[in-house]
C-alpha cells in the first residue's frame, strides 16, 4: 500500500519513508553511462557521419555513398518535485512520475489499484484521477474506503482484500502512521511490531481480482495499468488473475519486504513473466512489467528510467534505490 511517512518509535530521527532502505544492485552507474551516451544523443550534438575515405573503402565503387543516420531521441523530463502529496505528483516515490510519462499521450484510462489506501496521500491514482481517468479502489481498510467514496466518487471502490481464494482472513491493521504497513501476513506484522509499531487485528472478507475485474471490468476496453502494493501478499493477488481473460498493459509492484531492502520479486515474478509480461524497469522500489503485446511502451520506460535517475542524482539519492548520497551527521 502506498505509506505516509512512518516514524519507528524505537529510532525515530532515522527511519523516514523517503528515505527507505531498499537497495537492490542494477549497476546503476553503468545504466546511467549508457544512457547519457547513447539515449542523451538528441541533447547535444547530432551523430557525426563516417569518415569519407573509410565510408569509401568499405563499399563497392557502383554502391551509392552511404548516408549518416542522424536521427535522435530528445528526453524532455518533467520536474518531479520533492516528494509528498503534490502539487503535480502524489505517490510515495515514482511511481506516478513513471506511468504519468509513459502514458503522456493518453488522455483517459482504466486502472485497478490493489492496496490502493489513502485517496489523498502517497496515492499512485490520484494524479490519473484528476486528469479524467478513471478505475477500481482495492481497500479492506474500512475508515479509508469511507475517504475513497468521498474522494473518489466515480471510481469503483471495494472495501476487501485480494488473495488466491475467496472467505474471511485476519488483517492486522496498523495504528496512526502504520496504516501503510497493514497486512494480511502475521510474519511480516510480527515483524513491524518488533520495532515498535502498532497493530490490532480486524477480520475482512478476502475475493479473487479475478471476481472484482468480472464484476467491474467486464466491459472495459483495456486495463491501463495494475498497481500492486499489498506488504507481502503480491504472489497470492498474481496467482489470483487469469491473464487470458485480463491482461493489463502495465503491472507496477512494490517489490522488496516491507521497510527492509531485502528484494522479493523472485517470489512472484514468475507469475507474470510465465504470462507474457516483460520486465520493464525498476525503481528501486517499484518493479514494472509490459505485456509482450505493448512491447512498443518499452522504450518510454527506457527513458522514464533515465528521468528518474537524473532526478535522483539532483536530489543526491543513490541511483539503485533510496539511500541518500550524503550520509546524514553523526548523532550527538
Amino acid at each position: 500500500m502506498p505509506t505516509t511517512p512512518l516514524i519507528a518509535p524505537a529510532d525515530a530521527k532515522r527511519l523516514r519513508i523517503d528515505r527507505v532502505r531498499i537497495g537492490r544492485l542494477r549497476q546503476p552507474a553503468a545504466i546511467f553511462a549508457m544512457l547519457t551516451s547513447a539515449v542523451l544523443a538528441g541533447c547535444g550534438e547530432p551523430a557525426k557521419p563516417a569518415e569519407p575515405a573509410l565510408a569509401a573503402a568499405a563499399l563497392p565503387a557502383t554502391a551509392p555513398p552511404a548516408t549518416a543516420n542522424t536521427s535522435t531521441t530528445t528526453i524532455q523530463c518533467p520536474a518531479r518535485g520533492a516528494f509528498g502529496d503534490g502539487p503535480t505528483y502524489y505517490s510515495q516515490f515514482y511511481e506516478d512520475y513513471i506511468l504519468g510519462y509513459v502514458f503522456k499521450n493518453q488522455k483517459t484510462g482504466f486502472y485497478v489499484d490493489v492496496g490502493a489506501n489513502d485517496p489523498n496521500k502517497s496515492s499512485v491514482t490520484k494524479y490519473f484521477y484528476l486528469a479524467g481517468w478513471r478505475g477500481i479502489n482495492i481497500e479492506p481498510i474500512p475508515e479509508l474506503v469511507e475517504k475513497l467514496n468521498t474522494s473518489r466518487p466515480e471510481d469503483t471502490n471495494k472495501g476487501v482484500a485480494i488473495s488466491d481464494r475467496r472467505g474471511v482472513l485476519i488483517f492486522y491493521k496498523g495504528l496512526g502512521d502504520a496504516s501503510g504497513l497493514s497486512t494480511l501476513s502475521p510474519r511480516i506484522a510480527a515483524s513491524h511490531r518488533a520495532k515498535g509499531f502498532e497493530f490490532t487485528t480486524i477480520k475482512i472478507p478476502v475475493t479473487t481480482l479475478n471476481a472484482v475485474l468480472d464484476e467491474h471490468a467486464k466491459d472495459k476496453p483495456e486495463i491501463t495499468f495494475l498497481n500492486v502494493d499489498v506488504e507481502g501478499f503480491e504472489k497470492q493477488v498474481f496467482s489470483s488473475i487469469d491473464f487470458k481473460r485480463y491482461r493489463p498493459r502495465v503491472i507496477t509492484a512494490e517489490s522488496t519486504a516491507p521497510l527492509t531492502e531485502v528484494a522479493t520479486h523472485q517470489v512472484w515474478e514468475s507469475i507474470l513473466t510465465g504470462n507474457g509480461y516483460i520486465f520493464a524497469m525498476d525503481d528501486g522500489l517499484n518493479r514494472y512489467y509490459v505485456h509482450r503485446s505493448q512491447e512498443s511502451l518499452l522504450p518510454k520506460f527506457i527513458e522514464a528510467d533515465f528521468c528518474v535517475l537524473r532526478d535522483k542524482l539532483g536530489k543526491r539519492i543513490n541511483l539503485d534505490g533510496f539511500e541518500p548520497l550524503d550520509p546524514a551527521p553523526a548523532r550527538r
